[in-house]
């Protein structure tokens, strides 16, 4: 008698176990619904997983023994569904646990019968600050009661920074205008290397210095010459705790008009410890600073920390 095909749904973690079946029913073959945390290469929103991706999946028979390894499940328009490259059955009897990681072109990961882990994972250039890394796992303990699908509901491994700008005020008068930009904004001695294992983060190490932006933002105003709020940046990073060595550096200058004539101050930039406002990065948290902008050499800083997954809070963020 034909075993079912294991049916996974990208949602709600749930277990998984079993032994191969030699007999292929071609209505049978493992595949995976999209419901669980969305995990893109960008920086990623919401709850919906993406059809544009894929992800890797393993599965241990009774907790220890390799049922299959290190699969890559993408997206079949035909079935709605994802499914690995190589079809995979229940077995008759036993548990199953399963392991995933998303992206899939993920470097320095890795699954075992312990579940996820990575090592000297490495977020320096663009594109590792922009890969998200999602994780998640679920286990089967009767694979002869197997559900019809199983879910695995991905946790984001990263924390997610946004950088926004504003004016501290109106400054500009009928007699002399003000305009204010922000030129440059940096992050220094933020750990860029570490390893992950158990859901939690360690052996950090590498401080780095993170160019978040060169350009010149300026700084607008609304209708009623209220401070408008531009993003400049966002970014992921290794959660960490941080050390008086990290910091936020930021550039800006000041442009007065007076009578016609044009004065621009560019000041040095100013480094703030991020010590002062809060003491880590959470994985799974999304931080957003908005820097505030003023013509008397002070920035002040509004940071608030808004989970990926209902988790918030609020931070203020200013210079000595």
């Amino acid at each position: 008698m034909r075993n079912r095909v294991i049916i996974f749904i990208l949602g709600v973690a749930l277990g998984a176990a079993c032994t191969k079946s030699t007999i292929d029913f071609k209505d049978r073959s493992i595949s995976f619904a999209p419901v669980a945390s969305k995990t893109t290469k960008a920086i990623i929103e919401g709850t919906s997983y993406p059809t544009t991706e894929s992800f890797k999946v393993s599965a241990y028979l009774n907790g220890s023994d390799v049922y299959f390894q290190n699969q890559t499940a993408g997206y079949s328009s035909a079935l709605n569904l994802w499914e690995t490259q190589e079809s995979q059955y229940w077995p008759l009897e036993g548990s199953l646990s399963f392991y995933a990681y998303s992206p899939a072109s993920a470097s320095g990961v890795s699954m075992s019968a312990d579940g996820f882990s990575a090592t000297d994972y490495t977020i320096q250039t663009n594109t590792q600050m922009t890969t998200d890394l999602c994780y998640a796992s679920a286990t089967v303990a009767d694979c002869s009661a197997h559900p019809e699908s199983v879910p695995l509901q991905f946790t984001h491994a990263l924390a997610q920074v946004v950088f926004r700008v504003k004016a501290a005020g109106y400054y500009s008068t009928a007699q002399n205008a003000v305009a204010l930009s922000l030129t440059s904004l940096s992050l220094n001695g933020i750990y860029s290397v570490g390893d992950f294992a158990g859901g939690a983060w360690e052996n950090l190490e590498s401080e780095h210095t993170y160019t978040l932006s060169n350009s010149t933002t300026q700084l607008t105003y609304d209708q009623s010459n209220n401070p408008e709020t531009t993003v400049v940046c966002s970014y992921l990073f290794l959660p960490q705790e941080f050390d008086s060595h990290a910091t936020l550096t930021v550039g800006y200058s000041v442009t007065q008009t007076v009578s016609g004539t044009d004065d621009t101050l560019v000041n040095p930039p100013v480094s703030i410890p991020l010590s002062g406002t809060i003491s880590r990065w959470e994985p799974g948290k999304k931080y957003i600073y908005t820097l505030n902008i003023g013509i008397n050499n002070v920035i002040t800083f509004t940071a608030s920390a808004v989970g990926w997954q209902d988790e918030s809070q609020n931070i203020i963020v200013e210079e000595n």
